[in-house]
């Protein structure tokens, strides 16, 4: 073609052009001077859904193009992110996004990645700001501090418990008062009655400075689930529950973990030890090893020498009976003790279903057989003075609470 010399003149011409506007364009996305800041808890709930917030400000002397975004460990779920912002210069933003924890555990989160556009969006790049930082995901521990607030009948009320109030029917004096309509005879104090010449009343309160130990079940089958929380985590949100009871109550509360993470917690009294408790079980998890319930009854025999109510937390099958058996026996040598086990929801809704195939009777049969083999189990616990709770896992923490309450008002504890 005559001008083929023209024509690739012009386009090598229009080439370089284009390199050198991309090399300044290029130049002129070299790293901003921004700001950025994360603020976040550094302690989350498990399963309650949290706002994080990022603030930004921008001392470049031109206006920013960028992407935001962060990056959150695998164990919780980000809403609101990524999000495109353009600042002015000197300008500051702010950025909320939420965070739903779904696994417990040590949360470590990376800087804040902000991807920038050149001036003339021939490019992006990436540039990380701030610091890296970490959280702890514990059990859902919000419950417990909104009660701190509220008086123990509100309490219960929060947590969806039934307690029958018998006022002044403790085992321990508390106060003298005035003779009240209902009031037992034995109740009458006479000497003061004689005293004030008017009928006086003694008042009695639960008896306090007790002791409660959980034994927590870490093994293979507190891996099953019933919807999105495993039962390991159930028991972890009725031990929390149930202990925050007990020390509002004025007892102490300890902690022995076994098949698995073995951890002991001695029995302390006070508000704190609810704090002290978390921090010893938000990264405990269930494990693939056998519950030994013999065993742990003999460490915790060797740990816990005074008097105690002893709760242990498992999901009981009928053949551990035996074994069972055996630890229980040996702690109420000296100590009360409560056998709590998950009963596992698929048994319940097997039972209630249509029998419509050979398969669907064979199951029922089967799950009818294995209910009564672990009937059988707890009533030979009850047999030796056992205290035996059945329940669903999501309501493990007021059955718990409900026979710790019943306990302390009948003064067996």
């Amino acid at each position: 073609w005559p001008r083929a010399f023209e024509i690739k003149v012009v386009f090598w011409s229009w080439l370089a052009l284009s390199a050198v506007l991309a090399l300044l364009d290029a130049y002129s996305l070299r790293r901003p001077r921004l700001v950025a800041t994360r603020t976040l808890e550094p302690h989350l709930a498990l399963g309650v859904r949290q706002q994080v917030e990022i603030r930004l400000e921008n001392h470049e002397p031109r206006k920013l193009e960028f992407w935001l975004t962060d990056f959150p460990p695998a164990q919780l779920q980000l809403k609101g992110l990524p999000v495109r912002l353009e600042l002015e210069p000197e300008a500051r933003a702010r950025v909320r996004y939420s965070i739903t924890p779904l696994r417990r555990g040590l949360a470590e989160f990376d800087r804040v990645c902000c991807r920038v556009l050149s001036g003339w969006r021939l490019w992006e790049k990436n540039y990380y700001y701030g610091e890296a930082q970490q959280s702890k995901i514990y059990p859902n521990y919000k419950p417990l501090f909104r009660s701190s607030f509220v008086g123990s009948d509100q309490l219960y009320t929060d947590l969806g418990l039934q307690l029958r109030q018998r006022r002044g029917e403790g085992t321990d004096f508390h106060q003298l008062r005035d003779f009240r309509v209902g009031d037992s005879l034995r109740q009458v104090d006479w000497r003061a009655t004689a005293r004030f010449q008017k009928p006086i009343s003694r008042e009695y309160q639960e008896e306090r400075d007790q002791q409660v130990v959980f034994l927590l079940d870490c093994g293979r089958r507190m891996r099953a689930r019933d919807g999105e929380i495993s039962h390991f985590d159930h028991a972890l949100n009725a031990l929390l529950i149930s202990a925050f009871v007990a020390l509002r109550q004025g007892d102490s509360v300890g902690l022995l973990s076994f098949a698995g993470q073995s951890r002991w917690v001695a029995p302390i009294k006070g508000r704190f030890q609810i704090s002290h408790l978390l921090d010893q079980i938000y990264d405990l998890d269930s494990s693939p090893a056998t519950s030994d319930y013999l065993d742990v009854a003999q460490q915790l025999m060797t740990r816990q020498p005074r008097r105690s109510l002893i709760i242990l937390i498992s999901s009981l099958e009928p053949q551990d009976r035996d074994d069972l058996a055996s630890a229980a026996r040996l702690l109420s040598q000296h100590h009360l003790v409560m056998v709590a086990s998950m009963r596992q929801q698929v048994l319940t809704d097997t039972l209630a279903g249509e029998v419509a195939t050979i398969d669907d009777a064979l199951r029922y049969c089967g799950v009818s057989h294995h209910l009564q083999e672990q009937a059988a189990m707890y009533a030979q616990l009850r047999s030796d003075n056992i205290i035996v709770a059945d329940t669903p896992p999501a309501y493990m923490h007021s059955t718990l609470i409900n026979e710790y309450m019943a306990l302390k008002r009948s003064g067996i504890f």
